[in-house]
């Protein structure tokens, strides 16, 4: 019998400060919880579209931070939101770290950014609608 993948089922985030993070995820990203926290919990799980997205509290976060070959370096998840410009300013005013946001022909518009831990992450809008 061969093993057939379905799907992800979690993504697990090492992070520091419990509460900071979900103050990112679930209050800035607007990602819900997937059941209830309780303050004191180690962990909080969060639902990306069905995945589970796991914030683990943890003593040594250690850096999930890589490069491409040409040195460039590359998010550690991406995430897809509906209005990637209404995104991109929201969280620029909430004072997040935030890349630029770029446009790649039949790639459409993205951006960086860093969680509380200084995890790279990556907002995309989805497939474009029309060449610009």
């Amino acid at each position: 019998m061969t093993v057939i993948v379905k799907n992800y089922a979690v993504v697990q985030l090492p992070v520091r400060d419990l509460e900071a993070s979900i103050g990112w995820y679930k209050d800035a990203l607007g990602i819900p919880f997937t059941f209830a926290y309780t303050p004191g919990d180690q962990e909080a799980w969060l639902n990306v579209g069905g995945v589970g997205l796991g914030l683990i509290r943890c003593l040594e976060v250690p850096s999930l931070n890589f490069a491409n070959s040409r040195g460039e370096p590359q998010p550690i998840i991406s995430l897809q939101v509906d209005n990637i410009h209404e995104a991109y300013e929201t969280l620029k005013t909430k004072g997040a770290d935030v890349g630029e946001l770029v446009y790649k022909p039949q790639g459409g518009y993205s951006f960086t950014f860093r969680d509380p831990d200084g995890h790279l992450g990556n907002l995309w809008g989805g497939w474009p609608k029309e060449e610009r």
